[in-house]
C-alpha cells in the first residue's frame, strides 16, 4: 500500500510564542527525515502528528484520513520517542503483550504479532527478560518493535540512534530502512551521517518554517555553487572568519589547514569551489542562508 502524509499550514503557539508556522509538506512510503537546530520545533510537531499537542492553525490527512481530532491514532501512527523510558522489572515480552492490548490486537492476531517483531528486531535472547537488563541497544529494538506492532501506515522516532554504539548504530539504520519499504516513516536526527545513508528525503526546519524540502542529493546540489575550499597559513584564520563562514577544518601540517567555507562577500585568494559537499555541509549553508535574509 502506497501511503501518504499530507501537513499542510500547521501552526502552534505556546504562551503566545509561534513555536510553528506554517508548516506544509507531503511524505509517502519511505524515510522522510526532519533537521533543524535545537529549539526548531521539530519535536513540537511530532507531537502534534500523534495527537500530543493541537495545533492552532493548519490540516493533517494521513490516507485522505484527518487526523486532527482522530481519536484511533494509536491504530495507524506508531511512536517512538527519545527517551523510551520503561518499568525495570517487566519483561519485553508482557510489554509488547500490553501494547498489542492498547491497540486492541485480537488474541490471535496478537501472538502473530509479537513473534513477527521479536524476530523482525531480533529480540529472542532477551524477549522473557526484565527490560532492566537490556543494553542500550536491545532497548532500542524493544522500542522500534513496539512502534510497528500493528502494521501502522505512519512511524515516527525522535533520534532514532542516539546513545548507540557504531555497530548499534549500522544495525538500527538496517531496522529503519526495512520498515520504511511499506510505510511512512518519519525521524527527527541531529546525526546526518544517518541521514545520508537511510533518508528519501528531508525537511530542514529554521526559524520555525520549513527552509528546505527535497531530497539529500538536491540539498548537496543546492549547496554545491556556495562552498569553497582553500589553503591557509594558521595564523591567518582569525583574518579570514571576519569575510568567510568557515564550516570545516582539516590539519596539513604545522602550519597550514585545508578549509571548506561560505564566503560572506567575495571568495578569498587561491580558493576554487568545493566538489566533495556533505549533507552537513549543506545543512550549514541553509542555516546561513536563512539567517543572511533576515
Amino acid at each position: 500500500m502506497n501511503n501518504k502524509l499530507v501537513v499542510d499550514n500547521i501552526s502552534f503557539s505556546y504562551l503566545k510564542k509561534n513555536i510553528l508556522k506554517d508548516i506544509s509538506f507531503t511524505c509517502e512510503n519511505g524515510i522522510t527525515s526532519l533537521l533543524g537546530e535545537n529549539g526548531a520545533g521539530k519535536t513540537t510537531l511530532m507531537k502534534i502528528l500523534i495527537g500530543a499537542n493541537s495545533p492552532s492553525s493548519g490540516n493533517i490527512l494521513l490516507n485522505d484520513r484527518k487526523l486532527l481530532g482522530y481519536s484511533n491514532k494509536k491504530d495507524i501512527i506508531g511512536y517512538l520517542p527519545q527517551k523510551f523510558d520503561l518499568y525495570n522489572n517487566i519483561k519485553g515480552y508482557d510489554f509488547l503483550s500490553y501494547v498489542c492490548d492498547i491497540k486492541k490486537i485480537q488474541s490471535i492476531e496478537k501472538k502473530k504479532q509479537i513473534e513477527h517483531v521479536i524476530e523482525q528486531f531480533n529480540l529472542e535472547d532477551v524477549i522473557h527478560k526484565n527490560i532492566g537488563k537490556y543494553s542500550g541497544g536491545y532497548k532500542r529494538r524493544l522500542g522500534i518493535a513496539q512502534a510497528v506492532i500493528g502494521n501502522p501506515n505512519l512511524v515516527i522516532i525522535d533520534e532514532p540512534t542516539v546513545g548507540l554504539d557504531p555497530e548499534q548504530r549500522l544495525e538500527f539504520r538496517h531496522y529503519i530502512s526495512e520498515i520504511g519499504k511499506d510505510r511512512i516513516v518519519l525521524i527527527s536526527t541531529h546525526i546526518l551521517e544517518d541521514v545520508e545513508l537511510y533518508t528519501n528525503k528531508i525537511l530542514i526546519i529554521n526559524d520555525r518554517s520549513i527552509l528546505f524540502n527535497g531530497t539529500t542529493r538536491e540539498a548537496i546540489n543546492a549547496a554545491k555553487n556556495k562552498i569553497y575550499t582553500s589553503t591557509v597559513n594558521i595564523d591567518e584564520i582569525e583574518m579570514i572568519t571576519k569575510k568567510v563562514k568557515i564550516i570545516e577544518e582539516k590539519r596539513l601540517d604545522d602550519n597550514k589547514i585545508k578549509i571548506k567555507f561560505l564566503s560572506l562577500d567575495n571568495k578569498t585568494n587561491n580558493s576554487e569551489f568545493e566538489k566533495e559537499v556533505t549533507l552537513e555541509n549543506a545543512f550549514v549553508f541553509f542555516q546561513n542562508l536563512k539567517n543572511s535574509m533576515e
